[in-house]
Parts: C-alpha cells; sequence; structure tokens
C-alpha cells in the first residue's frame, strides 16, 4: 500500500489490476504469464476485465483503527495486453508505446480521501474530498522474471499537488498461478502532504475545542513511505481470475513524525474475483 492512497486498489482497477487475463500467445516468452490453454484472445480486440473483491485497511493514512471496505475491479486493455504482469497497486493505465520490455503512457487513479469521522484522532480537522489523479508511467521489464515501474500523477480535488511511486518485483509463474513480491517507494509533494499531514492554525484551534489537542504542523514533501508488496493470483479458465495481496508501508519523515499519525506501520490485504469481456476490435 502507498500511503498516499488510502484507498488503494482504486476505483478505475488499481485495486485488483490482478486481473491480467491468462493467454496463449507468440511473445509470450517474454513476460511471465499463466498457462491457460482454454482461454484464447485476439491480440488487436480492446478486454473489458469486471470483477469485485474486499480488503481490510487502515481506516485513513497513518491510522491505528482498521477497517474492512468493498472495492471493484474496472481494467481495460487490449488482447495482447491480458498477459501482461501487473500489480495490484498499480495505477489504472494505458500503454502509448511497448516494444515488449519498456512500456510507458497515461496512469490514473482516484484518492476517496478521508472523513473527519474515520478516528477520534481526526477530530476538528475536517474530510479531505475524494482527488482524481492523473498523470503517466514508465515500465521496464529488464528480464522476464523482474519490473520496474515508475508512476508520477498530478492530484485534482481533496488535494492538488503531485505524487509519485516506485517499485520493482520479482515474478514467479507456476502452471494456473503467478506470485510476485517486491519493493515500494511513495513520494508526495506538499499540497498531499499538507492535506494528509499537517494541521492548519484553525484546524489545531477547532480540534482543541473538541478535545483534541493537536499541535500546528506543517509537514515538508519528498519521501514519505517504503514498504513491501506481495500478490498472487491464480486462473480458472474461460476468462476468470481470482487474486490476493498483502502490502506492506512504514511511514517516514514529516508522515511519520506528523501528530496526525497514530501508527507508522500500514498494513492491507484483499482478495477479489474478475472476468474479462471481448468489446471488439480496437481502433488501435
Amino acid at each position: 500500500m502507498t500511503a498516499h492512497r488510502p484507498l488503494a486498489g482504486l476505483l478505475f482497477g488499481t485495486a485488483m489490476a490482478l486481473a491480467s487475463v491468462p493467454a496463449v500467445a507468440a511473445d509470450a516468452f517474454l513476460i511471465p504469464g499463466f498457462k491457460a490453454p482454454e482461454f484464447t484472445y485476439v491480440e488487436d480486440n480492446w478486454y473489458l476485465t469486471l470483477g469485485l473483491g474486499v480488503r481490510v485497511q487502515p481506516s485513513y493514512p497513518g491510522g491505528q483503527q482498521y477497517l474492512g471496505v468493498p472495492f471493484p475491479v474496472i481494467n481495460l486493455s487490449k488482447g495482447r495486453e491480458l498477459y501482461d504482469f501487473q500489480s495490484v497497486d498499480d495505477s489504472s493505465s494505458i500503454a502509448l508505446f511497448d516494444n515488449g520490455s519498456i512500456s510507458t503512457g497515461a496512469a490514473w487513479s482516484l484518492n476517496f480521501g478521508r472523513d473527519e469521522d474515520d478516528s477520534p484522532h481526526l477530530t476538528g480537522l475536517g474530510d479531505v474530498d475524494p482527488t482524481f489523479e492523473l498523470g503517466g508511467f514508465v515500465q521496464w521489464f529488464p528480464v522476464n522474471w523482474f519490473r520496474f515501474r515508475g508512476e508520477l500523477r498530478y492530484g485534482m480535488g481533496g488535494f492538488s499537488g503531485w505524487v509519485a511511486d516506485l517499485g520493482a518485483d520479482f515474478i514467479v509463474p507456476y502452471e494456473q498461478w503467478r506470485f510476485s513480491l517486491g519493493p515500494r517507494l511513495s513520494f508526495a509533494g506538499s499540497g498531499y502532504m499538507d492535506t494528509f499531514y499537517g494541521v492548519t492554525a484553525s484546524q489545531a484551534a477547532v480540534a482543541s475545542f473538541y478535545g483534541n489537542a493537536l499541535p500546528i504542523y506543517r509537514p515538508s514533501s519528498g519521501l514519505d513511505s517504503w514498504g513491501l508488496t506481495a500478490q498472487m493470483t491464480r486462473n480458472f479458465g474461460d476468462g476468470f481470475t481470482w487474486g490476493m495481496y498483502a502490502t506492506y508501508a512504514n511511514l517516514v519523515g514529516s508522515a511519520s513524525d506528523s501528530p496526525v499519525t497514530s501508527n507508522r506501520n500500514q498494513f492491507e490485504a484483499g482478495m477479489s474475483l474478475s472476468y474479462a469481456f471481448n468489446l471488439g476490435k480496437a481502433w488501435w
């Protein structure tokens, strides 16, 4: 889980983008996938993956309490991309350039914000509205069992500013299963940090009035967490995919030192089931 995506596995499919539906293709050796001869695809057709999952996550970034929430799986890709490895914490994306090992394109996600009622520790701080994040990604497979991915997105809504994620994944496919494990780094600009970890003078006054004594705090931008993501996915054939994941994030720097943070160790786990629909011919 990244510290600046409190509902990781986002509305547009980032949550369990594990729905990388198996298939047999001529270039299957490039990127590890599943063995699923019973499910075939048309390379240039669009496929819409829909599903539903449930996860357990902190009540807010830096929170101590946990809650269970459902989340949707929504992913759109070409047939030849259904074989590609995707991580649960990838933002939704469309590759505008892809040569088999290096790809880049647009990326987007939705941060659902934070409610003051999520924790007594937030009393007096007010709600944070949902934020749409739009940007781009770069991805590289130097070998077929290892991936680097970087994302840079700009938030518009509950906060305004840049957020970025860097990660790597070791990938092990085995028959109808695929396993992965890899480190994560999350960065955030002042817009995100001020919104989720800062306390203004007015917020401190209101919080103190309601018995939640918080000092004025102005966080700095930069690295806000490091962590680890593990996942496993199973293909059931005929377009169905099941996945399970777990993430750990350790808040650092201003995020860790914030008076709003009650626990710097953040855990998240979930699972989902999805199905891929053939939408027909792509126009590029």
